[in-house]
């Protein structure tokens, strides 16, 4: 297990896409650097809402005639971001939200394994070869309207392996076959002439038999955006431009209940996901280090909690100016796992529901929070900039790996300041809620540049 850890993450917006970091291996092919979003879609007759990820993949694969609606919000289940459905869950490990990660859980062969031994029929003995097509690995065999549902609607993939052959059971008084699937029950019903194939309510079954994720069926209440920010990424390089994915992706989905605290760290996974390597700053020195790129996310969450009118509990700023967010100077927030975190408190009569947009094409990053609105009104004062001094004398590191005679200006200098904002918050009717001051002192920098065999620093560089 690998813990990615993100160094000194304050200071990885500085490296600029020149820097072409070493791309490392990665348990799945990441060729999703988006977090795909069509939108928020309510369900009224579950409560439910579906949207980002999981949403294009029940779309994509069949929708309510094979999936039926959702029965709870996106949770987090151990490390993995989880969703209910009628007749299946939908799973995704965090850091792998890409399209192709996202699966159904076994729930087929959960439901298999808590048939008791004794009261299994010859059909769940293992079979030999014969009509349909075989499958060795658990010696079933799959034919006629099955196999051809199971073919149509995504078949291994989707399904998995079938666990049981063919067999008829009582259900509701009506005789029924059904198939156990290592992720669903399919069952064939007899409409008139016509023989239909959908899949059982697994889904339901499991959440009927675990109390605890009962909760979590009551219906959302009616939502709207009440808050949203977006930032610009534009010059990132691979690697920061799929870390930037993989770590909105990880929050997309969040429920935050009222009176609750939202933590990023909290609702993020950072062990064993297949973030990549890029430039940071370490010690005044740049090195390669985990997630570059990430405080991307946390200051775009920042930015939008905050245009909310929420209360902010915990925002540590970068250290020096970054350049992506130098359309609005001093209002950025930086994470570092495990010790940094940004949080702010849902302080609104209803959950508040994170609704990622990330935009590779573009290059832009938008976050929104969907609630119930409450007619706030947030007015900001600044920016009030102060003590400004001038960037310290420029940088220039040796790498021998370097084609000769080639530079690379991986960090471009900034002079140091002062920077704060007032917010004043009020609620509908005049009264004020709560005013804020966002401070930031940031610190001055110097051009960081890189430099080849054969290639001499200019007078007064400090060359390391």
């Amino acid at each position: 297990m690998r813990n990615v850890f993100l160094v000194l993450v304050a200071l990885l917006g500085l490296t600029a896409a020149s820097a072409n970091p070493r791309q490392l291996p990665r348990t799945r092919a990441a060729t999703g650097v988006q977090t795909p979003s069509s939108g928020v879609l309510y369900i009224g007759e579950t409560g439910q809402y579906l949207h980002g990820t999981f949403r294009l993949f029940y779309e994509q694969n069949g929708g309510y005639e094979v999936f039926g609606n959702p029965l709870t919000p996106i949770i987090t289940d151990g490390g993995l971001r989880v969703q209910y459905f009628e007749r299946a869950r939908f799973e995704v490990p965090f850091g792998h939200d890409e399209q192709s990660s996202v699966m159904l859980s076994r729930l087929g062969a959960t439901a298999v394994d808590a048939i008791d031994p004794a009261l299994r029929g010859p059909a769940f003995a293992p079979a030999s070869a014969g009509v349909g097509t075989y499958f060795a690995v658990t010696q079933h065999t799959l034919s006629g309207s099955f196999e051809t549902f199971w073919n149509k609607r995504g078949g291994l993939a989707i399904f998995g392996y079938p666990l049981t052959e063919a067999y008829y059971i009582d259900l509701d008084g009506v005789t029924v076959k059904v198939q156990y699937f290592e992720r669903v029950r399919f069952e064939e019903h007899l409409d008139g002439y016509t023989t239909t194939v959908r899949m059982s309510n697994l889904g339901r079954a499991y959440i009927d038999r675990n109390p605890h994720l009962r909760p979590y069926t009551n219906p959302m209440p009616g939502v709207e955006r009440v808050a949203s920010a977006t930032t610009t990424y534009k010059g990132a390089g691979y690697a920061k431009r799929t870390n930037i994915a993989k770590g909105a992706a990880m929050i997309d989905g969040v429920v935050i209940p009222a009176g609750a605290e939202f933590s990023f760290l909290a609702n993020s996974n950072f062990t064993d996901t297949d973030f990549v390597e890029g430039y940071g700053i370490i010690s005044g020195q740049l090195a390669k280090v985990f997630a570059g790129g990430i405080c991307q996310v946390s200051t775009t969450i920042f930015r939008t909690a905050a245009n909310g009118g929420f209360p902010i509990t915990l925002r540590i700023p970068h250290t020096y100016v970054v350049s992506t967010y130098e359309d609005i100077v001093g209002f950025d927030a930086t994470v570092m796992e495990p010790t940094t975190d940004f949080r702010f408190r849902n302080d609104s009569q209803g959950p508040l529901m994170v609704v990622v947009r990330n935009d590779p094409t573009q290059l832009r990053l938008t976050i929104e929070l969907w609630g119930i609105p409450d007619g706030r009104v947030v007015h900001f004062e600044g920016p009030f900039i102060t003590h400004v001094t001038q960037p310290s004398a420029p940088v220039w590191q040796y790498d021998a790996t370097m084609k000769s005679g080639t530079t690379s200006q991986l960090v471009y200098g900034r002079g140091g300041m002062h920077v704060s904002y007032r917010r004043a918050v009020t609620a509908a009717d005049g009264t004020p809620m709560h005013t804020d001051d966002f401070k930031t002192s940031y610190a001055r920098w110097y051009d960081y540049v890189m430099f080849g065999p054969d290639v001499v620093p200019p007078a007064g560089a400090i060359v390391r």
